[in-house]
């Protein structure tokens, strides 16, 4: 908040008096420093709203000089140089998206669908005499999970530093 001109020509006027005071009578050393002291600290109290201004400024500049720099490190978007860059990245997004939807689905099917005996090899844990959780049962949750994983890891990157 800025000073109006009026305020100003209060201020001159009172410093002036405040002078002219001073110097009609002497005044001892230390009352001298103890009034130096009192000025300094007013107006240090007072500048101190303009240097919180400037530093608001200069923390939002950087903060702008960091964005830039984020930027230029980024591939330029539009660019004919950059378009081989992206169709890359958009080839390994879904071939990696396109894998784990597969292997969701063959997870989902042998789960689902049932099974001859001699194919589902091994019985770990019976619900019943009829039926259990079978070593083909983990397979098919073992796929699921890569099936997940890699649907996952085709739109989260890792950031390289």
């Amino acid at each position: 908040m800025g000073m109006e001109p009026k305020e100003f020509g209060e201020i001159n006027r009172s410093f002036d008096l405040f002078i002219k005071e001073l110097q009609k009578q002497p005044i001892p050393e230390d009352k001298a420093f103890e009034l130096k002291e009192k000025l300094h600290i007013a107006l240090n109290q007072q500048s101190k709203q303009s240097i919180k201004i400037e530093t608001r400024r200069e923390v939002q500049e950087k903060i702008i000089s960091i964005n830039l720099n984020m930027l230029t490190r980024e591939p330029k978007f539009f660019e004919k140089s950059n378009l081989q860059h992206k169709a890359e990245k958009w080839a390994k997004r879904l071939a990696l998206s396109s894998a784990g939807i597969l292997f969701i689905t063959i997870g989902f099917v042998l789960i689902v669908t049932p099974a001859s005996p001699e194919f589902e090899i091994a019985t770990i844990f019976y619900f019943n005499e009829y039926d259990g959780f079978t070593v083909m049962d983990i397979f098919a949750l073992v796929l699921i999970f890569m099936g997940i994983f890699l649907f996952i890891r085709a739109f989260i990157e890792k950031e390289k530093i």
